[in-house]
């Protein structure tokens, strides 16, 4: 009995690990777009990443998305980057969409992940302007 029970605890922790390495993928992207760093977030780039941004859609190497979000972080430092959803979108496939702030400008940014070995990889970034929302009536 003790045998099997040593048996069941070690699957059930084996099954953990994958949970708590998409955890930690998560927390450091959505770290990353918190202090607007393009290094330590396209530490996670897949091999090759497509970036959509308003008026701009291509897909890049890891180098080439780097110096493409380096260039946006720095003309939209990030105020904040608030989570609004995240989930799976099939067995293999991760998403992260969030409220990116910088200045008077918000974009939605939409994160997707992939499962590549025993990594969750970035394979696409999108950035979409998103309008202000109208002051209410009853804020006076």
């Amino acid at each position: 009995m003790v045998k099997y029970t040593g048996i069941l605890l070690f699957i059930w922790l084996l099954m953990g690990i994958p949970s708590f390495s998409q955890e930690e993928s998560f927390q450091t992207v959505i770290k990353a777009m918190q202090d607007s760093d393009a290094r330590k977030l396209s530490a996670h780039f897949n091999t090759a990443i497509d970036l959509e941004f308003p008026g701009n859609e291509n897909s890049y190497s890891i180098s080439q998305a780097e110096m493409i979000i380096r260039d946006f972080f720095r003309k939209h430092p990030a105020d904040s980057f608030a989570v609004t959803r995240q989930g799976t979108t099939n067995g293999s496939s991760h998403f992260i969409i969030g409220d990116y702030r910088s200045g008077a400008k918000v974009f939605q940014a939409y994160i997707l992940l992939r499962q590549v070995k025993e990594k969750q990889l970035i394979q696409k970034i999108r950035f979409e302007d998103k309008p202000a929302l109208s002051p209410s009536r009853h804020d006076n």
